[in-house]
């Protein structure tokens, strides 16, 4: 069976090292020493400058490879649940996420989310059931229809903030959403396995 890609090769771990290279792990820069923990040839306690919530975001990103499911290369759209979830009891505080209704982008996205007790608000936008790539490409993940579906889901009476994050294949839609919305909108990483890293400071895990 040919699987969708699902931009694991995107994963951009360098960033999150303060990469001072200073070579006490063994490894003659940070570059290297995160090409040795991904090949799984050293453990991420060998860097003594990542903290305790980055390096569980690291683990976490190994983990979710493992436990998501394989998304197979989809001919057609596979609609799914399209509206808001509520995960972790959150608040007035907390972070709002944007995806679509693509049946596997959402078991993709709950596998993420599941490695973390962190409270989320997810709004699966209608995109005709297309994965984030293709409702981009189709224009089924549009502004408008972010707008709508904040508006259905009572999302300015549910928050005290008006920030919202997106996927990253999205960014080119980030000031069309802002603009459209009057909400600040950052721009997530481009897999979802990086949220991880994305929100290490807040990326507490389950058994904390």
């Amino acid at each position: 069976m040919h699987t969708a890609d699902l931009y694991t090769d995107k994963i951009n771990f360098q960033k999150y090292l303060n990469r001072n290279s200073c070579i006490d792990c063994g490894f003659p820069s940070c570059d290297a020493f995160i090409n040795a923990f991904k090949r799984g040839e050293t453990q991420l306690h060998a860097c003594s400058f990542i903290a305790r919530n980055n390096a569980y975001a690291f683990e976490a990103v190994d983990t979710i490879k493992e436990l998501w499911p394989e998304v197979p290369l989809l001919p057609h759209p596979r609609p799914a649940f399209s509206g808001l979830i509520e995960l972790n009891q959150p608040d007035e505080k907390s972070l709002v996420l944007i995806s679509g209704n693509n049946e596997f982008t959402e078991q993709v996205i709950l596998t993420v989310l599941g490695t973390t007790v962190c409270p989320f608000y997810v709004l699966f936008v209608d995109t005709d059931g297309n994965t984030v790539d293709m409702a981009i490409l189709y224009q089924t993940l549009t502004a408008e229809r972010i707008r709508k579906t904040l508006k259905e889901t009572d999302m300015e009476k549910k928050i005290s903030h008006r920030e919202l994050i997106i996927p990253g294949l999205a960014v080119d839609m980030q000031k069309d959403i802002a603009k459209l919305t009057g909400w600040n909108v950052r721009v997530g990483p481009v897999c979802a396995a990086e949220l991880p890293l994305f929100l290490s400071a807040i990326w507490i895990p389950p058994e904390a």
